[in-house]
């Protein structure tokens, strides 16, 4: 009984280590901060897109502890200022509770002094440096690629030149770099992908990618790696236990 009993746990330690992904639904806050936020006029396909699934785009608003609160993804569009000490403390905090950052630059490098303050302040290892980024497809292993609820690993962004993302990881080579900061993700983008002159519909590459990031930040499991392995592993423990007791 003993040994059923530690075998029983280890089972549940699997299954609550592999996670099973579940859709969620995100407030998405846009700091008033931002040259171009998702109100804008030129992102309302992005912003009509993610309300349809069920998703909130908030106002714009500072970029403080209280505003930060409600939000699971926070939009930083072509920063036109740098923020305070307080500020940039608020959103590290933010970010590392699980919270998700966007930053986006143009390709006219518009917001990349602004973008490299931020990241440095809040102590990421991401930044924005030289133009002209080399489009890639998406790679695989976060939520953003991989679902819920769109897998778009190996497909191909719309995309215009702009600059390139050093540091973290890479989502679409050049273009997109992410890194887990706490409990929280970090994304930078290289040029504004979500504008509408790249149509992200439901139907569309650029559409799905921030569905998934959406998705992601309304309490989406994230699978960790070698999450099948561990699941399938569980659901053979299972089952040779349930033959056992048949025995």
């Amino acid at each position: 009984m003993r040994r059923e009993l530690m075998c029983i746990c280890c089972a549940a330690v699997i299954f609550a280590v592999s996670g099973v992904a579940s859709a969620g639904v995100s407030n998405i806050g846009n700091w008033n901060g931002s040259g171009r936020s998702w109100n804008n006029s030129a992102f309302t396909t992005v912003r009509n897109t993610v309300i349809g699934a069920g998703h909130t785009v908030e106002a714009d608003g500072a970029m403080t502890a209280a505003n930060l609160a409600g939000d699971d993804v926070f939009v930083i569009g072509e920063a036109s200022l740098t923020p305070s000490a307080g500020e940039m403390s608020d959103l590290g905090s933010f970010i590392g509770g699980g919270g998700i950052l966007l930053i986006f630059v143009d390709s006219s490098s518009t917001g990349v002094p602004s973008g490299n303050a931020i990241l440095s302040g809040i102590g990421s290892s991401l930044s924005f440096g030289a133009s002209g980024p080399a489009m890639a497809p998406l790679a695989g292993g976060i939520f953003a690629t991989t679902g819920p609820p769109y897998n778009i690993v190996g497909q191909t962004l719309a995309v215009s030149p702009g600059h390139k993302v050093v540091g973290g990881t890479t989502l679409a080579g050049d273009y997109i770099h992410y890194e887990s900061y706490g409990s929280g993700y970090i994304f930078a983008f290289g040029d504004r992908l979500d504008h509408d002159v790249f149509s992200p519909t439901p139907a569309t590459v650029n559409g799905k990618l921030f569905l998934n990031i959406a998705e992601g930040g309304g309490g989406a499991v994230i699978p960790a790696p070698g999450a099948a392995v561990l699941a399938s592993l569980g659901m053979g423990l299972v089952t040779w236990l349930r033959r056992r007791r048949s025995l």
